[in-house]
């Protein structure tokens, strides 16, 4: 590597505009040069700091636009970043971050009860201009009767391939500790025997108001709707499904119309098929929750509020990575998922260990020139190291 010049370099950060001033090397072997100072002094490849860069991907993972998330930093702060620039970001932090794993010196919480569900939202895909499913995870514990901070996660793909995510989001609420846990859906069979074969163990329970929806679709065809439905209510709630088995078999059998008949034999099915999964009065009686409102809430929280907008398209790749980040803001683990980004950024914009020639050597081939006042190199009692640790805090890098 040779020697070349003094380079001039335009960073952002939370205190404002920084101009830099490093040493460039050339090497005439590849073709490509570098700033050795920018690793001395822990830059970012780009024009913002690492600090700008967190704070414009929080708010990219948060705002439900990278626009509205550009004009609101400008707004702020009074400089400006990119719509481009901000979406770049949150993507990387997205790709990085992995939540992190229980260990003896950080455990999970330790919890009575461990609570299980998922579900999924649509969302349209640039690729093929089509809906596809983006499933998502949410987790929390109890503990003598208050509920821990719920945890997120979101996937795409089938479900029977998201099991290891299971397992790491529910580790990460205390269920390896925990006496009871709860699996909470709706009826996609597939999404139970993805459960299931994680938790086999576990209290299944089919979320009440999915069951009530099959069940006042027979109600509206039923001569009395509202009292029937009514009925089967009260019966489900403190007595299980037994009665009410028994009284779609009997419309199915002998309704009045052949439409409720199909309809009852369409919910029977149903309700037969998850029969295992209908017992209301022992989830009451030991305070479990039977409705599954926390992940419908979930998806329009880490999906639709974000990914659902007018005139959205994705790339499927993008909206992962812009989800996950989305969910490490909401799990509560920025701080962590920034560290993992700086650490992926910085292991692959790092150039190769450098053997650079003596910097006289490589001054007799360039036109003598004395460095200006705002170029001359700090006093030799201190080393780069040292003078990348002032920079980084007098600037906020």
């Amino acid at each position: 590597m040779r020697w070349v010049d003094f380079r001039r370099r335009t960073l952002t950060t939370r205190a404002g505009e920084v101009r830099l001033v490093r040493g460039y090397w050339h090497c005439a072997a590849c073709g490509t040069g570098c700033a050795p100072d920018d690793v001395v002094w822990d830059l970012p490849p780009g024009n913002a700091s690492w600090g700008v860069r967190d704070g414009a991907s929080l708010l990219g993972a948060v705002l439900p636009s990278f626009e509205k998330t550009a004009h609101l930093l400008e707004d702020l702060t009074l400089f400006q970043v990119s719509a481009r620039s901000t979406e770049s970001w949150t993507e990387d932090v997205g790709a990085a971050y992995a939540p992190p794993v229980p260990t003896p010196e950080a455990p999970a919480p330790a919890v009575d009860l461990v609570v299980i569900e998922a579900d999924a939202g649509n969302t349209l895909w640039r690729t093929d201009n089509a809906w596809h499913e983006q499933k998502v995870y949410a987790a929390w514990g109890r503990r003598a009767d208050h509920d821990q901070p719920i945890q997120y996660a979101v996937a795409q793909g089938p479900w029977a391939i998201h099991a290891p995510l299971v397992t790491n989001l529910a580790e990460r609420v205390g269920v390896t500790t925990a006496r009871e846990v709860l699996l909470l859906g709706d009826g996609a069979p597939a999404l139970w025997r993805l459960l299931t074969g994680c938790y086999p163990e576990a209290f299944q329970l089919l979320d009440w108001y999915h069951l009530m929806e099959h069940l006042g679709a027979v109600a509206k065809l039923h001569p009395d709707g509202t009292p029937w439905l009514a009925t089967q209510q009260e019966a489900l709630r403190f007595r299980g499904p037994r009665e009410t088995l028994l009284a779609l078999k009997a419309l199915h059998q002998r309704g009045d119309t052949a439409e409720l008949r199909q309809s009852a034999g369409a919910c029977l099915k149903y309700m037969w098929r998850h029969r295992q999964r209908l017992n209301y009065p022992e989830a009451r009686r030991r305070g479990y929750p039977i409705g599954s409102g926390r992940i419908e809430s979930a998806v329009k929280q880490v999906v639709q509020a974000r990914a659902k907008q007018a005139g959205m398209r994705w790339n499927p790749v993008h909206l992962q990575q812009v989800l996950t980040a989305r969910c490490a803001a909401l799990n509560g683990d920025w701080a962590c998922a920034c560290a993992q980004t700086k650490a992926a950024v910085t292991r692959s914009a790092s150039p190769p260990p450098l053997r650079l020639d003596p910097p006289q050597t490589a001054r007799k081939s360039m036109p003598s020139r004395r460095p200006s006042a705002s170029t001359r190199e700090e006093p030799r009692s201190l080393s780069l190291k040292q003078m990348g640790q002032m920079v980084k805090q007098a600037f906020g890098f």
